[in-house]
């Protein structure tokens, strides 16, 4: 979500960027999901980052770059 201060409804859980400790308090074992990672090259690239970080192999992790939206 975007411009969270003007919307109506309220929301208590994470917010800003994905990070290592934030998705280690998610996914209790990180070996076993397959990871998908869409959007701007940027972002799929740090979080590609943050799953290689966190010992995830390449066979885990799906990824579909785009940019210009």
């Amino acid at each position: 979500m975007t411009q969270m201060e003007k919307s109506s409804k309220t929301w208590s859980e994470e917010t800003g960027f994905v990070t290592q400790a934030m998705l280690l308090k998610s996914v209790h074992d990180p070996s076993l999901p397959i990871f998908y990672i869409s959007g701007p090259p940027a972002m799929a690239a740090a979080m590609r980052k943050i799953l290689d970080d966190t010992g995830v192999k390449d066979d885990r992790i799906r990824t579909e770059e785009f940019s210009g939206y």
